[in-house]
């Protein structure tokens, strides 16, 4: 059985300072802050963590932040005391979320208490009365340590980057070697291990990026870019319209995120009735967000379809661009592969 949530918060790689992963595209930023000027979202938008003077107590304490960009040059800022989401922070507390306007090449959020917290520069200083220094939060970038793992000796490639030839329709694959959403699998499979690496773009149109990998086209692990929110059963990561995933790691827009699903396909007996439910575990960038789930029907629109030993696998189209790549699974798993055991559960 994977171990529980707490015994494993601390898998994601932290890097300081590192550039965020990336390709070209005329439609789709995918730069380093570190690259752009602050007339660009990416320059605000992003994680951050560091040491501040708790000042009750007269000691240092860890605090970090999410910096979300909003529409018209809004933005938000969450505090989380600890450490970020799945690295360090107790998800029973409730974070503190402020907001603030970009005016003229500044971003300062205010708590209300004197508090302010002014984003430059990849840090943000934080402050009491704007004139007595309280500490300082660097900018950190968070990796999966699944990202870039590689196929197994007796693992299905159905998508690496060199062609779409495991898939039927809609699967397009872009001049930079990655899938786009929409691609449906030729083959049916019944218990597996899934690996999936996934890229949203900072899209704001009429609402975020919205995607999700359905397995038997009947259980939809959703996708969506949730960064800072609170999470739900129809966030990032959850089992769509079920179950929330137990805490949101999302990281922020153009970064690569993964996927490491072990799934149990339902049983029947010979009169073809159920006898068995399925049952889904996920690690949402390396984080155990989903423990041996009981999965009585479909989830979402997958409720519209009756369950079966075999079917394939979706990429779903829903709302905006998203893009995949390294996408792999082992035919009748039964357990995690010893990698990712080894990366995330111990």
């Amino acid at each position: 059985m994977p171990r529980t949530l707490p015994t494993i918060c601390c898998t994601f790689l932290l890097v300081m300072g590192a550039t965020a992963a990336g390709v070209a595209d005329d439609a789709i930023v995918r730069v380093s802050p570190d690259d752009v000027g602050p007339d660009s979202i990416v320059y605000w938008q992003g994680e951050y963590v560091g040491e501040v003077d708790a000042e009750q107590a007269g000691t240092a304490t860890t605090l970090a932040a999410q910096v979300v960009a909003k529409r018209g040059g809004n933005y938000e800022l969450i505090l989380y005391q600890g450490g970020l989401p799945g690295h360090g922070w107790d998800a029973a507390g409730r974070p503190n979320r402020l907001t603030a306007k970009l005016q003229e090449g500044t971003l300062a959020f205010d708590d209300g208490q004197g508090v302010q917290y002014r984003v430059a520069q990849g840090k943000i200083a934080v402050a009491r009365d704007a004139d007595k220094p309280l500490g300082e939060l660097k900018r950190v970038f968070r990796t999966s340590p699944t990202l870039g793992l590689r196929p197994s000796a007796e693992a299905v490639a159905l998508f690496d980057g060199g062609n779409v030839d495991q898939w039927r329709e809609g699967a397009i694959l872009t001049d930079e070697g990655l899938l786009e959403q929409g691609a449906r699998s030729k083959d049916d499979y019944g218990d597996i291990y899934l690996h999936v690496e996934y890229l949203l773009p900072y899209w704001d149109n009429d609402g975020r990026t919205n995607s999700g990998v359905y397995i038997q086209d009947r259980y939809e692990v959703q996708i969506h870019d949730s960064f800072g929110h609170p999470g739900g059963k129809q966030e990032d990561a959850a089992l769509y319209t079920f179950r929330a995933p137990d805490v949101n790691v999302t990281l922020p827009p153009e970064h690569w995120q993964t996927f490491d699903i072990l799934f149990r396909a339902p049983r029947f007996d010979a009169a073809s009735k159920k006898t068995e439910n399925a049952r889904i575990s996920v690690l949402h960038n390396g984080i155990l967000v989903h423990d041996d789930v009981e999965l009585p029907h479909g989830t979402g629109h997958g409720r519209r379809h009756p369950e079966t030993e075999r079917a394939h696998l979706h990429l779903q189209r829903h709302r905006g661009p998203g893009l995949f790549r390294n996408v792999w699974l082992i035919d009748g798993a039964n357990r995690w592969p010893d990698a990712v055991r080894k990366a995330t559960l111990e």
